[in-house]
């Protein structure tokens, strides 16, 4: 027999106060009737609406759902948007409950100033892992980018969007993205997004304790006006291994590595690139509570490449042919942690100073493939290599200065750090303009992390100019929220 309820309200929020009285909430659900249907095990409401402090904000036609916890088959509240570029835009989806662990959500689109479209999304979780699939089509005018005119009419366009994880054992694990579009302006017209590059990866890895392997491929496709997919790279194979020995070597852990990489572009220039390294690292505490780390390197590059002036970039481009080099680097690197109480709570003064000695090496006579993208921060002022990838090194004398502050306290936390690199040899240096770094002395770095309790977090990052303290990157986020946050907000400048 159906249950009805008439004048019915459902919330979350508290409806009484600390001293019993009723109390406001700050969102519900209203609906003249509430219809309970114990047959089908479903929910159904008429004349629904959400109200937010009391005001009735958005209407719910034809709102229902299922009695249980568990999801439910039907069609989803319709979605209404607007944007300039595609006019009113109106979304109604349907839901597919197929099983305990698979689901299904097909949507159509319609558009006041372009072709109607239709996307699905299928995710499955599975006992080894999960994947999901998402796809969306169409079939409308194709614009090219360059000229602006219309290269084909009543076209398919589409976009394909995919991802996996699956773990087969503790150690053997497998992933896999997939990226691809129709064509370049598919994602913009649509308002799907902004990226101009695709990237598709997959991989296999083995981790254990004390090493790890990985084989890697991954490939671009590029939604850029004027680039060339030809010379878009595909990697295949990437192979990392890296193992870590039990026992110590003159009281410091050892690290070996082996790596290789294959490039190859359609109508571009083609690299394979080998290396071997050893690492040895020895962390020692002074009697008076100094902590000093030493860092030994050695490694040894075996590249081939051709097709080199292909690339539009010539400092990327590296000599033609077999090239080697050897990598010789050593660093000593210091902290004096300083503990006190201040603001009721406890404050650590962490001085820091690293010297950092790399051998003269061959740079630009090599390929640059996974070191182009480098900028001065915070995150790799103190590393070994500035240089986000392998191809490129720092050969030169330096010695890096820094402070670190943290602070502890009841309800709060705050984090600062600061600091600054000095080249001192003569070395030209390989870092371009505007990085922070083509100079002797290095642009100023920093970063500040406050925290309140588990709710809210304010990170700032920046860059001061060496001279006149001009701000050449200030950056700052702030999230708002327990498990997952609410809220979410950067601003870059």
């Amino acid at each position: 027999m159906a249950a009805e309820l008439n004048e019915a309200a459902y919330t979350p929020c508290k409806v009484e106060g600390p001293d019993g009285c009723p109390k406001e909430p700050s969102w519900q659900v209203k609906a003249n009737k509430v219809i309970y249907d114990p047959e089908k095990k479903r929910i159904k409401y008429k004349g629904a609406r959400i109200e937010l402090f009391g005001l009735p904000v958005v209407p719910l036609p034809g709102l229902s759902h299922p009695a249980e916890t568990k999801a439910g088959s039907g069609f989803l509240v319709p979605n209404l948007r607007f944007s300039r570029n595609n006019g009113v835009e109106i979304e109604q989806g349907y839901y597919w409950r197929l099983g305990q662990n698979r689901d299904l959500n097909v949507a159509a689109h319609l558009f006041s100033n372009v072709a109607p479209m239709a996307h699905a999304q299928f995710r499955s979780f599975e006992d080894k892992g999960a994947f999901q699939i998402t796809g969306y089509a169409t079939y409308s005018n194709k614009v090219s980018t360059a000229t602006g005119t219309t290269t084909g009419s009543d076209a398919f366009r589409g976009y394909l969007e995919g991802s996996g994880r699956f773990q087969f054992t503790p150690e053997w694990g497998a992933f896999a993205s997939v990226r691809l579009a129709s064509d370049r302006t598919f994602l913009r017209r649509y308002d799907i997004s902004r990226d101009d590059r695709l990237r598709s990866t997959f991989g296999v890895e083995r981790i254990d304790a004390d090493s790890y392997f990985a084989f890697n491929g991954w490939g671009v496709q590029t939604l850029r006006t004027g680039d060339r997919q030809g010379l878009q790279p595909v990697a295949l194979p990437e192979v990392d291994y890296r193992l870590r020995l039990t026992d110590p070597i003159l009281g410091g852990k050892v690290q070996l590595q082996a790596n290789s990489l294959v490039i190859g572009r359609t109508a571009g220039q083609d690299t394979q690139r080998a290396f071997a390294s050893a690492r040895w690292d020895l962390r020692k505490l002074t009697g008076m509570g100094q902590e000093v780390n030493f860092t030994l390197l050695g490694r040894g590059d075996v590249y081939h490449s051709d097709e080199n002036a292909s690339t539009v970039t010539a400092i990327y481009r590296g000599d033609s042919g077999w090239q080697a080099r050897g990598i010789a680097a050593a660093a000593a690197d210091i902290r004096w942690p300083l503990v006190g109480k201040a603001f009721g709570g406890t404050q650590v003064l962490t001085p820091r100073m690293q010297l950092v000695a790399a051998h003269s090496t061959t740079n630009l006579n090599v390929p640059n493939e996974d070191a182009r993208s480098v900028d001065l921060e915070d995150s790799n002022l103190f590393a070994l290599n500035r240089f986000p990838g392998y191809d490129r090194i720092e050969n030169n004398l330096r010695l890096t200065y820094g402070l670190d502050w943290a602070l502890r306290a009841k309800d709060f936390n705050i984090d600062f750090n600061i600091g600054q690199s000095y080249r001192l040899s003569n070395q030209a240096t390989i870092f371009p303009d505007g990085t922070g770094l083509s100079d002797k002395i290095s642009d100023i770095v920093g970063r500040t992390d406050i925290r309140f309790r588990d709710f809210v977090k304010f990170t700032h990052r920046f860059r001061l100019d060496k001279d006149n303290f001009a701000i050449r990157r200030n950056e700052v986020d702030a999230t708002i929220g327990t498990r997952g946050p609410i809220f979410n907000s950067a601003i870059c400048a």
